[in-house]
């Protein structure tokens, strides 16, 4: 299988939001032109998908967050998604390869994300590819 890796356009919103709703969340092509606009519009973020032929079939997307306490800058990996048949084949090991770097042209100290904690393949994967776990997250809706 050959997979290219290209940056989105507002033409794969369908797909986008198909990857998005595997991911867990609720998503509809309407609902993502926006974000896939905003991102295209930026120049801190980083929104890029694997692609088989027609059919899209990963995502990775990712910000330039300056970090305050030491004044560099963290590249925060938003969302990473691999469609469920394409999976353990390396798609998103390749995902990350990329966002490090664009992580690395911008100058960043590291690459950081979140994982939920049912996600155990994830947390696997994560650590494989040399993440740790350093932190414990706090969230309070508003």
């Amino acid at each position: 299988m050959t997979v290219t890796f290209r940056r989105a356009t507002q033409a794969d919103a369908q797909a986008i939001a198909a990857l998005v709703t595997e991911l867990g969340y609720a998503a509809t092509a309407a609902g993502v032109v926006d974000r896939v606009r905003r991102s295209l519009h930026s120049g801190t973020s980083c929104l890029l998908l694997a692609q088989s032929e027609n059919d899209v079939i990963g995502l990775i997307s990712a910000e330039l967050v300056p970090y305050f306490p030491d004044g560099s800058t963290v590249c925060r990996v938003t969302a990473l998604v691999v469609a469920s048949q394409h999976r353990r084949r390396g798609l998103g090991e390749r995902l990350l390869a990329r966002v490090a770097d664009f992580a690395r042209e911008h100058g960043c100290s590291g690459i950081e994300l979140t994982s939920a904690q049912r996600r155990l393949d994830a947390h696997r994967f994560y650590q494989r590819l040399g993440f740790s776990r350093t932190s414990l997250r706090f969230f309070r809706p508003l």
